[in-house]
């Protein structure tokens, strides 16, 4: 069976679904990149989204968003484009994006951009704190497998502790963005899926 590969919008690489890639970035240039991989599903009509952080960065997304989709109210209306905040548990939060990860396959999602963002913004990690967004990413990645669905992460590297770029961001990722390039993660704890392979492997 051919592995079936979107855009991934941040670089000029194609990703397979059920990847779960970290991007760190670090300008407000590198900022609008992450967001491209949104702008990509929003264009295309038979693609779902979610948009998952803190008010602020999720703001600060859905700003740069309207720039370039001006129909972005009516994407938001259809629910082809869906909000969460990271105001519950981690177990919740799981939940319930697996419930909108179905939502989106039983109303023919073709493929489901997710884009989450850490390190931006003043409210503080729910129930557990950090040790609650490291159990939200190594979640995610189980996740991404099991259904048609491209998880991205995005870092802001000037604000998130060592601790979370290490134990959140390196060790439960399978891909990597950083430098215009989507490359395997040497580091990541989890179990490495070779079918995650992408157009340019470095």
């Amino acid at each position: 069976m051919t592995e079936r590969k979107i855009p991934l919008g941040i670089t000029e690489d194609k990703v397979a679904l059920g990847s779960h890639p970290v991007y760190l970035w670090q300008t407000d240039e590198e900022f609008e990149s992450g967001v491209r991989f949104l702008q990509f599903g929003i264009a295309n009509q038979s693609e779902y989204c979610v948009l998952f952080g803190q008010a602020e960065p999720n703001g600060r997304v859905l700003e740069v968003l309207r720039k370039t989709s001006p129909d972005l109210d009516r994407v938001l209306e259809e629910r082809r484009l869906v909000i969460l905040g990271c105001d519950s548990s981690a177990s919740a939060t799981l939940a319930n994006i697996e419930a909108h990860f179905g939502a989106a396959v039983r109303n023919g999602a073709t493929a489901i951009r997710f884009l989450g963002t850490l390190g931006m913004g003043g409210d503080p990690f729910p129930g557990k704190g950090m040790d609650e967004a490291i159990e939200l990413e190594s979640g995610v990645t189980a996740r991404a497998l099991r259904f048609p669905c491209v998880m991205v992460c995005m870092y802001d590297v000037k604000c998130v502790s060592g601790r979370l770029l290490l134990a959140g961001g390196f060790a439960t990722h399978p891909l990597t963005v950083w430098n215009d390039a989507l490359r395997e993660n040497p580091y990541c704890g989890s179990e490495r899926q070779s079918s995650l392979g992408t157009g340019r492997v470095a």
